[in-house]
């Protein structure tokens, strides 16, 4: 993204368009996401200079202080924090309550390297809806099977099915509450044709298969494995599906010249998350195992970090 960024004057409102998510996209959108984009409405403030400081005195803070860490001991937390949702929903009218309850904890995300201060509602959750919205339109029309491998709550998984009323879905994760929540989905008629599976990203069930002309999908859940994929990716090379679609925090594609983005790698590796990856990617290609269709940031973020760049593979089918 070369173009230079006028910056608007503090506590001027600014209104996101389907042209400020082309820019940082790098391409011109299907009607289908630029109808969501008027949706959802995307109202936001610049920063006063004070506010950028206190931003950045809490950043310093937060990285001087002892955080939880990404990892295979967090398993009985992720099941007590997906059976929260659980229990909140009573009926098939409270679907809304299986979204995770932390996205915009605070009132200030990330969006082309800076700080901004939302107006709308759920600006933070449905910018990254937005990001769903595109990569689904492009893959995932076609394929009849797609799973989404540390899905939670399985929300992202709606929004899969908003492009594709046919495809089995698969929502697979290591907290035995994420299959609740999907088995109840399921029988209260919200869609009959989803379906839930233990999965551990440490320790892959071999025995799970993936169908033919199928898409993965993961979305800021790989986050919590480090640089411990390697199991993970190697079983995705095996079943070889269609396209593998990730929605992570990749520090290989961040400016650590850029402020932000160099706290934002430095929230990383305070928490543990996904290392790595990338760059094994980039290796596996060169080995003629996967080709990486693209891998790009999106300049869209949280307070912390900016943990929502792209990269989508797919097996090759010679190996």
């Amino acid at each position: 993204m070369e173009e230079s960024k006028s910056i608007p004057s503090p506590s001027e409102e600014i209104h996101l368009t389907t042209a400020d998510f082309e820019r940082v996209f790098g391409e011109r959108l299907s009607s289908y996401v630029r109808s969501k984009i008027e949706a959802y409405q995307f109202k936001y403030e610049s920063l006063s200079p004070q506010e950028r400081d206190d931003c950045l005195k809490r950043f310093v803070e937060s990285l001087s202080r002892d955080l939880v860490k990404a990892g295979a001991e967090r398993h009985e937390q992720w099941h007590q924090g997906w059976a929260e949702n659980l229990n909140s929903i009573a009926d098939t009218s409270e679907v809304e309550k299986i979204i995770p309850k932390y996205f915009d904890k605070y009132n200030i995300v990330r969006w082309r390297q800076e700080w901004v201060k939302p107006r709308s509602p759920k600006f933070e959750y449905q910018m990254l809806a937005v990001i769903q919205d595109w990569l689904f339109d492009k893959y995932l029309r076609d394929v009849s099977h797609i799973y989404e491998f540390g899905c939670g709550t399985g929300h992202n998984l709606f929004r899969a099915r908003a492009v594709n009323s046919k495809a089995e879905l698969w929502g697979l994760d290591w907290a035995a509450s994420s299959q609740e929540i999907i088995k109840k989905l399921n029988a209260d008629g919200v869609d009959k044709n989803i379906f839930g599976h233990n999965f551990d990203y440490f320790n892959p069930d071999q025995s799970f298969e993936i169908a033919p002309n199928s898409a993965v999908v993961t979305v800021a859940s790989l986050e919590q494995v480090g640089n411990k994929f390697d199991a993970f990716l190697d079983y995705l090379i095996e079943k070889k599906p269609k396209f593998c679609i990730h929605i992570e925090p990749i520090a290989e594609l961040l400016d650590q010249n850029n402020l932000l983005d160099y706290l934002s790698v430095e929230y990383f590796k305070k928490r543990n998350y996904l290392s790595g990856f990338l760059t094994s990617l980039r290796k596996h290609e060169a080995d003629g195992k996967l080709k990486i269709i693209r891998a790009q940031r999106t300049y869209i973020g949280s307070f912390f970090i900016e943990g929502y760049s792209v990269v989508v593979w797919t097996p090759s089918l010679l190996h």
